[in-house]
């Protein structure tokens, strides 16, 4: 079965070594089916909430409806990627096949895009930024799909 895959992402990768290693891993998930990698500006203002409030807008206007979402969040389930593997595959075997992952900004995000989400995941008790974060995510989700067909996922 092909997959759709969507992620979101606040803010702009700047580093090159990241945004080599999104694009590495962004050909990597296209085996699977379509990937799409969305940059959403992050909030400038001197006021948190009002960046939280406008990133959550932003967010919320790129949420596709009919996708599974998933939020990474430090209040999420911590998972090992062979439990995140099988978490997925029964979402697959049951008809869903699309899904879209949320990382919010540097300050979090608002309750609201929270309680929208259907899983919030956490990757670690480790603190990550939210660049490194990026570049897991992806690596993760590589190793996932990677599992459900059976393939080696050692590069």
């Amino acid at each position: 079965m092909r997959i759709k895959l969507r992620f979101l992402f606040i803010g702009k990768s700047k580093d090159r070594f990241i945004m080599d290693a999104i694009e590495k891993y962004h050909k990597i998930l296209k085996k699977y089916g379509t990937v799409e990698i969305i940059e959403i500006k992050s909030g400038k203002d001197r006021d948190v909430k009002k960046i939280i409030e406008k990133e959550k807008k932003l967010v919320l206007n790129n949420l596709e409806k009919d996708f599974f979402t998933i939020l990474l969040d430090i209040r999420g389930s911590e998972i090992s990627t062979e439990k995140l593997a099988d978490f997925f595959n029964k979402k697959i075997e049951k008809g869903k096949n699309k899904f879209q992952f949320i990382i919010g900004g540097a300050f979090g995000v608002d309750g609201d895009l929270t309680n929208s989400a259907d899983f919030l995941w956490k990757l670690s008790e480790l603190t990550f930024n939210h660049q490194m974060v990026r570049i897991i995510l992806l690596e993760q989700i590589y190793r996932v799909l990677s599992i459900i067909n059976g393939e080696s996922y050692h590069h």
